[in-house]
């Protein structure tokens, strides 16, 4: 039969089968056409129409979730939260409060322990420090790969989904590593690593040790050094003798360009593989660790020149709490550590205001590299494309309590500045919500569209990045030891309780082993006694919320104890 134009064919098919693994047909029949009714082609076309548009969402669909999202992680070093957008009015951070408002900020984010190694293993592994046993890192104690040789690190696990995985400046603390500052941060997770970047050409990089420019101080240096081995000093004692007689100071105020400091050479680094990335078919994780505003405070003059020292605020509490236990004082004052602050007593005001000054100028330093990326990121078209995520490793104390760095279980030591923007989740969000930096693993896996490991300690914040009225837990957790004994510190949207334990250590385990009762307990209210003045354990009007918050302490030490990693021994 002859089929026109205005035909559709119908197959009918008698005593035959289509063979299913082959285009080809068993019987003695075949296929007959024979003219199809009108209201059924209709019918038939709409159907096909129907299917060809189902076949083209369902193509972009999967085009979608096909092109991976890239992800620029920013780490900074001993950062707490000063930037405008956190509520420090007199903070210039422009470039961060930017990001903020396109993001979520996270104002009640906390470090998993206020000190560098300990803090960026916990985060970058997704696990408590007490479930993976790490709680410092020197004296060869705690390499984080001879304890671990096969776990997954966030980056090591976008790597292995496919990513190009490249770092440079400070995300691991090379001292729970290899003590390499210029090698590789752990090569299992990085398909790049830069552990040296360019300076400027013109002036180059800092002349005495890593840190200063000023020639004079090189020359004090020098002689100082000269002295101090004619005397038979070395290693540390040969340290404290230069820095007693000048020779390192805590800050300086140099009129350099910002690629002359080495944060600057980070962001130029940053910059420089933004440019090679972004022809690239293959979706990637770059990570920059800016190391200022950790000690010393040195930064170029123009950012200095942002603030007025005799404006800046000074702590206004400068004692430790009322009845606070002893072993919650620290017993080292980072600062006391530079020429310039006295190794005992109290801090002049002119020198607290000259710290003060320096740690602001650093934080807008550095505020000024992020913009330059940022900008980067944007001119090369891979804004819109990329996950940003900008977090520290811990607080600093600055002033309060006698302090100038970090070592506690205080809100200025374990709180951090946590943003996360271009998740794909609509921003310019706050959340108050106590959430923890291992919650990031998680996270970003998530909202990049990649498994999540199973077993980590951290739990994903896409709910609270969805709203932010929503909480995944009721407190954020962080531990610390001090003379003997570990604190654990847990901080819910209001409160702050500690416990401090005994401990023992066991062949069989590669963290320490609780005691089953605390010697001594902390309570503070933030929302009466913002500076941590009292200690309010065992106060008549907080008997109810103690007792809640003992059991909220107690579970988390029973969790982290209970999921420790064991030594094989």
């Amino acid at each position: 039969m002859r089929v026109g134009r205005r035909l559709c064919p119908k197959v009918l098919l008698t005593d035959q089968t289509i063979h299913p693994h082959r285009n080809s047909y068993r019987g003695d029949l075949r296929p007959v056409l024979v003219p199809m009714p009108k209201k059924e082609r209709n019918r038939m076309k709409k159907s096909t129409y129907l299917l060809m548009m189902v076949a083209i969402c369902f193509g972009l669909v999967l085009t979608v979730h096909a092109k991976k999202k890239h992800v620029l992680f920013i780490a900074v070093d001993d950062m707490k939260p000063l930037v405008k957008s956190y509520g420090y009015k007199e903070a210039h951070t422009p470039n961060m409060d930017k990001l903020a408002n396109a993001g979520t900020v996270f104002s009640n984010a906390h470090c998993q322990q206020a000190l560098c190694g300990p803090s960026r293993v916990s985060m970058l592994s997704g696990f408590y420090p007490d479930t993976i046993g790490i709680y410092g890192m020197s004296g060869g104690r705690y390499k984080f790969r001879n304890m671990y040789p096969d776990m997954v690190t966030l980056p090591q696990h976008f790597r292995n989904n496919g990513y190009t995985t490249i770092g440079t400046g400070k995300i691991f603390d090379p001292r729970n590593l290899n003590d390499n500052w210029h090698g590789v941060q752990d090569e299992d997770s990085w398909t790049a690593f830069f552990g040296k970047n360019p300076f400027n050409k013109q002036t180059g990089g800092p002349i005495v040790g890593g840190h200063y420019h000023d020639p004079a101080l090189k020359e004090l240096s020098n002689r100082l050094n000269k002295e101090g081995k004619k005397k038979g000093l070395s290693g540390k004692e040969l340290r404290f003798y230069v820095r007693d007689q000048g020779g390192g100071p805590a800050i300086e105020c140099y009129d350099v360009p910002d690629d002359a400091y080495q944060d600057g050479a980070i962001a130029t680094r940053g910059i420089e593989q933004l440019e090679k990335l972004k022809n690239s078919n293959k979706p990637f994780f770059l990570a920059l660790g800016f190391l200022k505003p950790h000690l010393p405070f040195v930064a170029p003059k123009k950012y200095w020149d942002l603030y007025e020292r005799d404006q800046l605020i000074l702590a206004p509490f400068q004692a430790y709490p009322t009845y606070a236990p002893a072993c919650a004082q620290t017993d080292y004052i980072e600062a006391r550590g530079y020429s310039g602050v006295p190794e005992e007593g109290p801090i002049d005001e002119a020198t607290q205001r000259e710290l003060l000054h320096g740690y602001y100028a650093c934080i807008s330093y550095v505020d000024a590299q992020i913009g330059l990326v940022l900008e980067k990121l944007k001119e090369t078209g891979l804004a819109k494309d990329t996950i940003v995520v900008l977090w520290g490793d811990h607080g600093f104390h600055l002033g309060d309590k006698q302090i100038w760095g970090k070592h506690t279980n205080y809100e200025e030591s374990t709180r951090v500045p946590l943003i996360f923007a271009n998740t794909g989740i609509p921003g310019g969000t706050v959340s108050h919500a106590p959430v923890n930096l291992i919650d990031v693993y998680p996270t970003l896996c998530e909202v990049a569209g990649i498994d999540i490991p199973q077993g980590l300690d951290g739990k994903s914040l896409v709910s609270v990045l969805k709203n932010p009225e929503v909480s995944v837990q009721e407190a954020a957790a962080s531990i610390y030891p001090h003379s003997g004994y570990y604190g654990v510190a847990i901080r819910t949207k209001r409160y702050r309780y500690v416990t401090w334990y005994r401990t023992k250590v066991s062949k069989e385990f590669h963290g320490v082993r609780f005691a089953d009762e605390p010697e001594f307990s902390e309570l503070y209210d933030y929302q009466k006694d913002p500076d941590e003045r009292k200690n309010l354990v065992d106060h008549p009007a907080y008997t109810d919320i103690e007792k809640k918050l003992a059991r909220l302490n107690r579970e988390h030490i029973e969790f982290t104890q209970s999921k420790q990693f064991r030594t094989g021994k």
